[in-house]
């Protein structure tokens, strides 16, 4: 009982911070009334479209062909992401957050 226990603890601790427990960002949304999003999550999936110049200090910008919607959006990808090998018309999910300026930055990427 106690293995089981421990088990389902685990496993509700991981998923916290898994892309499974985060909705779908909707990009119609964020096109429509980025400004309103503001601090809001969710992931979206797609193939990298293009690439802007990368900076040590501030990462880059890919500009994102969302799946199912056929929609280009720009996601900065920072820093911390710099051993993560991105290249045009790879495909990659994204759980992104609406900042500042309504800036879209990865805080996680899974190569898809």
């Amino acid at each position: 009982m106690i293995i089981i226990s421990v088990t389902v603890i685990f496993l509700l601790k991981s998923q916290k911070n898994s892309l499974r427990s985060v909705n779908e960002f909707n990009v119609n949304d964020y096109i429509k009334e980025g400004s309103t999003l503001l601090g809001n999550e969710g992931i979206v999936t797609g193939t990298i479209n293009e690439k802007l110049r990368w900076t040590a200090q501030r990462g880059e910008v890919v500009s994102l062909r969302v799946e199912n919607i056929n929609q280009l959006i720009p996601v900065l990808i920072p820093p911390s992401f710099k051993d993560v090998n991105i290249a045009i018309g790879d495909r990659f999910t994204f759980k992104i957050e609406v900042g500042v300026a309504e800036v879209l930055t990865a805080k996680e990427i899974i190569r898809r």
